[in-house]
């Protein structure tokens, strides 16, 4: 058997700025065997991936992999050229007898509200109806018939955190085997809820979630059931189809998967109301409370700058809070190509001003004028050790370490989500010895 994988996977945030093919091909896509290369053995679905060829002896056919940081939606012409060069590279691997993708399912481009199925869209014809198309998709993805019409099987994580990638690529690999080999015949259904649960709420390890993805787990085992997925959905991919769904797999039984995932969004809606957001902290008093406890490290979540869900990672107001209450060994992690310019200029161990944060959006305040230490400049590059992304490698860009008081300010030329602790210990930061740690996220943060 000869598989195809690639994908293009990115989770659009409405409300930022664009991102162009120029951004994405800073961040990085892969294609032919640097694909293999940069993600076997790594929490990754692609790994998941090469963990079913190995298994199941498949021929492996590396396309275009593109795996976009969060940020605004997609411009026409980035998506047009990803999924022509996808398309491209698919057709000359030769025949296939099957492809693996990964997608996101909260992608948004300038004129399209769902462009993953405009890109899967593209994939089918190029393959053609005979050829079976298995994807992963993110547990936010706002999952649409569409999507679903265009592949044989599509499967979610299980974690919010996501610490699934693997298995959900192995799972995948599983089942386009066995369509490819004839044992199954899987058709899908979708319940789609008028319900956008807040990110806060989307948390695996207790509340709503973890009933309804057990009820999912439950459902494999005591049914005609082959898969079942939750999807919370992405609020800020302002789209139509936004929101939870359910969706379901059987073997050619299409009123089974209809029942089972009706009966899970029955589960979702009776709860309903524990899916808004909970209680939340003015930064005053935060701040106040997280001194007060005497214990470290406690964690700040700054989940109005979720750099996880492509937000600009540069808003000052929490840095700002600490100086002004005069914290120690706190830290905090800001998105500021011209601070770290600065400090570059400055060099390490010297002082100079700085205006750090804020350049972004003004109504979130503006930068802030401290005076710092240079303590450390970095490449900005480590390896992630442990349960979310283990084995893959992140670049921040130039990064700098800056010291105001007890404030530890990194300054980064890349956003990079606090997805990691080796992100602060390759900067010699070791952050179980920290008083205070301010992450610009929601949840993701947790897996650390």
């Amino acid at each position: 058997m000869r598989v195809a994988i690639g994908g293009i996977y990115h989770e659009s945030n409405s409300f930022a700025s664009p991102t162009t093919l120029d951004i994405i091909q800073a961040g990085g896509v892969d294609t032919g065997d640097d694909i293999l290369s940069r993600w076997r053995d790594t929490d990754s679905e692609i790994a998941g991936f090469i963990d079913g060829a190995e298994r199941f002896g498949w021929e492996l056919a590396p396309t275009l992999a593109a795996w976009i940081m969060p940020s605004g939606p997609l411009t026409d012409d980035a998506l047009d050229a990803l999924a022509g060069e996808l398309c491209e590279r698919i057709v000359g691997a030769g025949p296939v007898d099957g492809v693996l993708l990964l997608v996101h399912g909260a992608m948004v481009s300038e004129s399209r509200t769902d462009p993953d199925a405009y890109w899967l869209d593209r994939v089918r014809q190029t393959v053609g109806p005979d050829v079976p198309i298995v994807a992963t998709a993110d547990f936010h993805g706002n999952i649409t018939p569409e999507m679903l019409g265009l592949v044989d099987a599509l499967v979610g994580y299980d974690t919010y955190p996501h610490v699934d990638y693997r298995e959900r690529g192995a799972e995948a690999a599983s089942l386009l085997d066995r369509i490819m080999r004839g044992s199954i015949a899987p058709v899908m259904r979708v319940a789609q809820l008028p319900i956008i649960p807040h990110l806060l709420r989307q948390f695996t390890g207790d509340g709503v979630m973890k009933r309804l993805v057990a009820e999912a787990h439950r459902a494999e085992r005591s049914t005609g059931t082959i898969w079942a997925s939750v999807f919370g959905g992405f609020a800020w991919a302002d789209v139509p189809h936004n929101g939870l769904s359910i969706v379901v797999g059987t073997d050619n039984d299409p009123a089974s998967a209809e029942e089972v995932a009706r009966a899970i969004a029955r589960e979702a809606w009776a709860r309903r109301s524990n899916l808004v957001d909970g209680p939340t902290m003015d930064t005053a008093g935060a701040v106040r409370e997280a001194m007060a406890s005497g214990s470290g490290p406690v964690v700040l979540v700054d989940t109005g700058d979720n750099v996880g869900g492509g937000t600009p990672g540069d808003y000052p107001v929490l840095l700002n809070e600490l100086v002004a209450q005069n914290v120690s060994r706190a830290l905090v992690v800001i998105t500021d190509p011209d601070s770290v310019e600065r400090a570059v200029s400055a060099g390490v161990r010297n002082e100079a001003a700085f205006e750090i944060g804020g350049k972004t959006d003004p109504s979130y305040g503006a930068p802030a004028p401290l005076t710092c230490r240079v303590r450390t400049i970095s490449d900005g590059v480590y390896t992630n050790i442990g349960e979310m992304r283990d084995g893959i490698t992140d670049d921040m860009g130039r990064t700098a370490v800056l010291e105001h008081g007890g404030v530890t300010i990194v300054v980064t030329e890349r956003r990079m989500p606090m997805w990691n602790l080796q992100q602060l210990r390759s900067l010699g930061i070791e952050p179980t010895r920290l008083g205070i740690i301010v992450v610009k996220a929601a949840i993701a943060h947790r897996a650390a």
